[in-house]
């Protein structure tokens, strides 16, 4: 468990590390090679004694897995966590992935686990418009280009940020894709929420830091609907 600069959840869970995607922009990637948790990023490995966290938190926005892409998960890990997570109404589990055939995809889960996904650039809506996707929210993050929102989209949340880091082909965002982000999902009454790492590019006096139904903010406390 630890606490997180991620300031759409309250803390981070990560049974798995490791990703094959090979993002160039990789965060995830960075902190591993930073902290050393595995030899080979590209070669996701498991860590079961991290579930036993799962049995003391209660209350909380978790994500359970900023270090990996869910779509990388075999099934014992996915079976493991979700039990946990099962046993746990009280917490909401946020996991995220770049897939949108991910067997996961089928799992009998609960409303306290809600699945997202990761979208960069507009041809990552593609299969959305062709199939049928159910997502319960999707992280443009980071975001690479301007976006229009697909039609058909069915999501109870959005997450929007920036890349971060000091990559040398950085994609900067420019003001006009927040902006427009922003009148889409006020047309479509989706709750949106705006990462720090947009401060420079809109200006606090314009931040968005919206939550769904499920992740409701009252009086500046949260309270979790499952």
């Amino acid at each position: 468990m630890a606490k997180t600069k991620i300031e759409w959840c309250d803390i981070t869970v990560n049974p798995v590390v490791g990703c094959s995607t090979g993002c160039e922009y990789c965060y995830a990637r960075n902190m591993n090679n930073r902290f050393k948790w595995i030899d080979d990023f590209s070669i996701p490995q498991f860590f079961p004694e991290r579930l036993e966290m799962l049995e003391k938190i209660k209350r909380k926005v978790i994500f359970l897995n900023s270090m990996s892409d869910i779509d990388y998960w075999n099934f014992d890990w996915l079976k493991q966590t979700l039990d946990l997570c099962e046993n746990n109404k009280s917490n909401i589990y946020l996991i995220l992935t770049k897939s949108w055939t991910g067997f996961y995809c089928m799992w009998p889960y609960g409303k306290n686990i809600r699945i997202g996904r990761t979208i960069n650039s507009q041809v990552d809506f593609e299969p959305w418009v062709s199939e049928h996707v159910d997502y319960d929210f999707i992280s443009i993050e980071p975001i690479h280009e301007h976006i229009k929102l697909p039609g058909n989209l069915n999501v109870k949340w959005i997450i929007v940020g920036a890349e971060t880091g000091n990559r040398k082909d950085k994609i900067i965002p420019d003001k006009f894709w927040i902006e427009h982000l922003v009148e889409q999902c006020k047309k479509r009454k989706i709750p949106l929420f705006m990462k720090n790492s947009l401060v420079k590019i809109i200006g606090e006096e314009n931040m968005i830091r919206e939550y769904p139904n499920f992740i409701l903010k009252i009086e500046g406390k949260r309270k979790y609907v499952s």
